[in-house]
């Protein structure tokens, strides 16, 4: 029998009631279609929602109600430059594929690929420069300030403290391995 999922509680319908339930939900206006949506709280007012799952699809239809529900496209590419700034990928390219640009969230998902692969390495280069007890000082290819990474620090700087620059140009990994041979 399928399921669906209202305040935490499951109940069961059968076929022809939870195809009307379905069908129903999709008609609604969802939180997800709004600029301001983020899983689990509203950006815009800062209150939680609450989803509501039936099968596999999960809504959120406080928008329903809401005084600044706004699908304005401005308001969504802010949001999504915004994710690609905090280098959330995969998070703008479902933003990009629900605005129909399908070739930005192919470009999104390419970087979700090559950070993914570099990232690990940054990371477990990092871990291995910690256990040995070595820190490196490396300088933003912006401004030139110092930059440290290794036993003290292993938090990896996306933009310079100073300058604010984008440090995703340094191939952190590699300057590593290069310091570590």
């Amino acid at each position: 029998m399928p399921t669906a999922i209202f305040d935490n509680e499951e109940r069961t319908y059968c076929a022809d009631c939870y195809w009307k339930l379905e069908k129903e939900y999709k008609q609604k206006k969802t939180c997800d279609e709004c600029a301001s949506f983020s899983k689990d709280r509203c950006k815009k007012t800062n209150a939680s929602l609450t989803p509501i799952t039936i099968g596999y699809n999960i809504y959120y239809t406080q928008a329903e109600n809401c005084n600044f529900f706004s699908t304005d496209q401005k308001a969504f590419l802010e949001e999504i430059k915004k994710l690609e700034a905090e280098h959330r990928y995969e998070e703008a390219a479902v933003q990009y594929e629900k605005l129909g640009m399908t070739e930005k969230a192919e470009k999104m998902r390419k970087k979700v690929d090559q950070k993914g692969s570099s990232q690990f390495d940054t990371n477990a280069k990092v871990k291995e420069l910690a256990e040995k007890g070595q820190t490196l000082t490396y300088y933003c290819c912006h401004c030139g300030a110092p930059l440290k990474i290794g036993a003290k620090t292993q938090q990896i700087q996306r933009s310079c403290p100073r300058c604010k620059g984008d440090l995703e140009v340094i191939n952190l990994g590699k300057l590593i391995s290069q310091h570590l041979s």
